[in-house]
């Protein structure tokens, strides 16, 4: 081994001539190489395009419900019907929420966040089950006589659950795959240090932590303006302007863990005590009004509220563990895939997402660069 090769921080093995280059489109890139990650993506498409379609149709016949039915329902009915299609919504909107999460979790080889839309995907089951009923009280169990409707409303109903148990047992069986190859890439990325390995996972659970908080907010901000006509126009306004704020500071608060910067993480914590101070306020009031204000929406809002509490406290507790972690190194190895995959690009390479080096040919493709092992003695 040469003096320049101990110098320069590592030396090459001699395994052999690399495999010969597969010429591949720049597109696939982008594209995840496990068939594990493959399918959980498209079952995770899959799932959200099928219930928001079913539930766009329970929407439709909620429309027409409406307007045949105006004028004949009951106030209680009228409050259930109006918060039915906000109920549908946040459903919807979580979907979609969960399609960005699992492509961020791919994409960022996030084990935390992939267990964690286990957990959000078996919400869904518990809320879609919920859900039926709800529905069901609003549109029947049947067809709407005199329209044009074929499936029945508790067909419908009932499809929802069935297809979240179905990608259920899917994503299980794909999260325990993602589980054993993220590991491995993580391993390569960060080392064999246990420590540094432990300020990584406490890295990922922080991260997956304030992705979850802001669904959870927003969904609770959803119900609070659309379902409660009768709140005060400066509660209203603070409400809606407080949406792209939380979404700053969680942002403020990625960066500043990423960055290591102790002061950035103290004030997030600041920010977390005035939103449990917020929540915990709601949630007396939302008690006080449940035979009023809120009566048909009380039951979903304590849950949000409850939710948002209990998330605000993990959060606490993991923004202490992290900024307890800093100064260890994990800034440097995080920062050194980077660096590694930026030099890649200035040598005229194009990196993937996840850190495929690929060098582009002549027909306007890309062939994958195999490179020989390195043993790092830094």
């Amino acid at each position: 081994m040469s003096k320049n090769s101990i110098m320069s921080g590592s030396f090459r093995q001699p395994y052999g001539p690399p495999p010969p280059a597969q010429g591949i489109s720049r597109l696939w890139s982008w594209i995840p190489r496990s068939w594990s990650c493959r399918l959980f993506l498209l079952i995770t498409l899959g799932e959200a395009a099928v219930n928001i379609s079913i539930e766009g149709v329970l929407l439709a016949r909620y429309r027409l419900h409406k307007q045949i039915t105006t004028g004949t329902a009951s106030v209680l009915e009228g409050a259930k019907s109006q918060a039915l299609p906000v109920f549908v919504m946040v459903f919807a909107i979580a979907h979609a929420y969960q399609m960005l999460l699992a492509i961020d979790a791919v994409v960022n080889r996030n084990t935390i966040l992939v267990i964690s839309l286990l957990v959000f995907n078996l919400c869904f089951l518990v809320y879609s089950v919920i859900q039926i009923q709800e529905i069901r009280d609003v549109l029947g169990d049947g067809v709407l006589e005199g329209s044009a409707q074929t499936v029945p409303v508790q067909i419908l109903t009932g499809a929802i659950p069935i297809v979240i148990g179905v990608a259920e047992i899917a994503f299980i069986i794909l999260g325990w795959q993602m589980w054993k190859e993220f590991g491995w890439q993580i391993y390569k990325k960060i080392g064999a240090d246990r420590g540094l390995k432990r300020a990584y996972l406490h890295y990922q659970i922080f991260l997956a932590l304030l992705k979850f908080d802001f669904f959870i907010f927003i969904a609770f901000c959803i119900q609070l303006i659309l379902v409660v006509q009768q709140i005060g126009l400066a509660e209203r306004i603070i409400t809606m302007v407080s949406a792209p704020f939380t979404l700053i500071i969680l942002c403020f608060a990625m960066w500043s863990v990423r960055q290591e910067l102790r002061w950035g993480m103290s004030l997030f914590t600041v920010g977390l005590a005035g939103a449990m101070t917020y929540f915990s306020y709601k949630l007396i009031r939302i008690w006080q009004g449940r035979t009023g204000l809120y009566q048909e929406v009380y039951k979903s809002l304590t849950t949000f509220s409850v939710l948002a509490i209990l998330m605000i406290l993990v959060t606490v507790a993991m923004t202490i563990r992290c900024t307890r972690n800093f100064d260890r190194g994990l800034k440097n190895a995080i920062g050194r895939h980077s660096r590694e995959k930026q030099m890649a690009r200035q040598q005229g390479l194009i990196v993937g997402y996840d850190g495929k080096a690929l060098t582009p040919l002549g027909d306007g493709s890309t062939s994958v660069l195999h490179l020989q092992p390195r043993l790092s003695i830094d």
